[in-house]
């Protein structure tokens, strides 16, 4: 049984939004020696554990776009639905990994080594070979803060604390071997029904997410009698957390109250009496279980309880109905806003930086559809493809250097330096040639916006009609796959709206140009480098005619002074990026991988 190269095969996966289904991940265990369902389950969990920590500790990005790139990987991952008789008996359910990073980064103590990074692989050809790193070597490791999840799993809870700092305890044996694996600053495994006397008011940070149950016999806290084994499970994990502590604890369904708006009588009022009595409950925000938890196995609606720290005069009980705490949470974006992580955690970002965390997130969830709907071509042979329209063969030349037998074809004669790659005729008498793609840049003359002014030309009407009429036919040319390019225009209006505007600068070009994509089996474009819209290119000068100061992009005034011809050709060529991306994203990937996605 091969349990590190699975592990790597499923990391690898994740990075590449590659989704599996029950089926396809099974069956790549079973290439790796690994049949035991059981194990599949908890192996792929660890791959998700340790691609979610990895993003986590990554200084280089916000809080937000942690919490981004998680919720990314949550929604790459298989359904976590193999579950052994035991683990359906405890009601044993792991956290989903962006739940995991708000409920851990919530309890990390301000000014503490979250960021550091505790590990670095697992250690080559050693069956003890366990993750290793150096973070307990910091000058300040005495003095940092400690961290305890009771109920560990395989650790996701942890995901957002660092491993020198955080002790883990676990019962299940396929578990515990896993934790062990990661270096924690203590494994251990005791009954978390009766924590060790020597972690009362331990720990600064408290998370957990115990198992479901009913108690045999009702454990006495005091004067509240508890009977259901996670909330007894909590109030003694509670017991370990110093009085200034924070914990975050996830329990089953939610709240309900009476008709007098108090929480419903029975073991759930006992419990929340119990917490809002001894401990300042920050919130206890109802999670949607379908929306938010169902690719961890179920879709039980859940509760994350934020608690900061102990009252100093024990008093009160659970407060009467609210709006705030009877707002369920049905998507990402609502938990992070309810958590609040952005409020006290990290500085609001700049509104260029928005622009960029938000064009960040898009390319994630389009990298996403690119695979788990089956648009990536597949095939490992050459493509045979037809780039309409264009005579300066830099998009042909793209696809030429991915090894694809690309043609560009135009009345024109190509410009480009290879004229036996070029086809020189009117582009609908090549239609019908078994292309197995099509990239167009029909001419946008009578087609764009800026053009309506000169409409009122009978003629111009004329020819924007044919343009149009030139527009359906390579929509409807008989080509599988057909990626259509133009400027903001009337083929919106006229014909249909475009599945995708780009921007050179979402590519990699200093360069701003709105360009809309209409497609046919195939997937949207994932930004490859973005530039920050303040770096772009532009030319400032002096109108004496409209006597006002004007600003053009720098790619486009270049070409003022060129002939109408030229000026055309020059405006409407395809930059580099643009060209790069086409090429990787929508071919086979013969001879270059995608480039991975990042920001400048």
């Amino acid at each position: 049984m091969d349990k590190k190269g699975y592990i790597s095969r499923i990391r690898e996966d994740l990075r590449n939004a590659r989704k599996h289904s029950k089926t396809t991940i099974e069956s790549i265990a079973k290439s790796f020696g690994i049949t035991n369902k059981n194990l599949v389950k908890e192996y792929t969990e660890l791959a998700i554990i340790l691609n979610a920590r990895e993003v986590a500790h990554d200084s280089s990005l916000s809080t937000y776009e942690k919490y981004l790139d998680i919720v990314a990987i949550y929604k790459s991952q298989v359904n976590l639905s193999m579950r052994t008789s035991m683990s359906v008996l405890m009601q044993q359910y792991s956290t989903p990994a962006p739940i995991s990073f708000l409920a851990s980064s919530y309890i990390i103590k301000s000014g503490s080594l979250s960021g550091y990074k505790a590990f670095k692989n697992i250690v080559k050809g050693s069956t003890k070979g366990k993750i290793v790193g150096n973070a307990h070597k910091h000058p300040n490791y005495n003095i940092s803060p400690q961290y305890l999840e009771p109920s560990a799993g395989n650790g996701l809870l942890t995901i957002a604390l660092p491993y020198h700092q955080t002790y883990v305890n676990e019962l299940d044996d396929v578990r515990l071997e896993n934790l062990k694996q990661q270096p924690f600053a203590k494994v251990s495994s005791w009954d978390a029904l009766q924590p060790p006397k020597a972690y009362d008011r331990k720990f600064d940070g408290i998370v957990t997410n115990p198992p479901f149950g009913s108690l045999s016999e009702p454990i006495l806290f005091g004067k509240f009698k508890i009977k259901r084994l996670e909330h007894a499970m909590a109030l003694n994990a509670l017991r370990c957390m110093k009085d200034d502590g924070k914990a975050a604890i996830i329990i089953g369904g939610h709240t309900t109250w009476d008709e007098h708006g108090r929480v419903t009588a029975g073991t759930n009022r006992i419990f929340l009496n119990y917490l809002y009595h001894f401990y300042n409950v920050d919130d206890i925000i109802p999670i949607n279980g379908k929306k938010l938890y169902s690719r961890q196995g179920t879709s039980i609606n859940t509760r994350l309880i934020l608690i900061d720290g102990a009252k100093a005069v024990p008093e009160g009980a659970a407060p009467l109905k609210n709006k705030l705490h009877s707002m369920v949470v049905n998507s990402h974006e609502e938990l992070w806003d309810r958590v609040g992580l952005g409020k006290y955690k990290s500085p609001q970002p700049k509104s260029n930086d928005v622009k960029v965390i938000k064009l960040r997130a898009k390319a994630i969830l389009i990298k996403q559809k690119q695979l788990s709907l089956g648009k990536l071509p597949q095939s490992n042979r050459p493509l045979r493809i037809l780039v309409a329209c264009e005579e300066s063969q830099t998009v042909t030349l793209a696809l030429r250097s991915r090894g694809h037998e690309a043609h560009s074809c135009d009345i024109l004669p190509t410009t480009g330096k290879h004229p036996e790659w070029h086809i020189q005729d009117d582009v609908l008498n090549q239609l019908d040639k078994d292309w197995d793609m099509m990239i167009a840049f029909p001419p946008c003359t009578y087609l764009t916006v800026s053009g309506n002014a000169w409409m009122h030309d009978p003629e111009r009407q004329k020819q924007r009609k044919k343009a149009l009429t030139f527009i359906s036919k390579l929509m409807k040319a008989p080509i599988d796959k057909i990626a259509i390019e133009n400027p903001v225009g009337v083929i919106s209006t006229k014909i249909r709206k475009p599945d995708q505007i780009i921007q050179p600068y979402h590519f990699g070009d200093k360069a701003k140009k709105t360009t809309c994509l209409w497609l046919k089996n195939l997937p949207q474009l994932e930004p490859t480098k973005i530039i920050d819209e303040n770096l772009l290119e532009y030319k400032h000068w002096y109108d004496k005619k409209k006597r006002r100061w004007r600003r053009q992009p720098l790619w486009y005034y270049k070409a003022r002074d060129l002939s109408d011809d030229e000026r055309r050709r020059v405006r409407s060529k395809t930059f580099q990026g643009i060209a790069d991306a086409m090429a990787d994203q929508w071919t086979p990937k013969l001879t270059v991988q995608l480039r991975r996605f990042k920001t400048a």
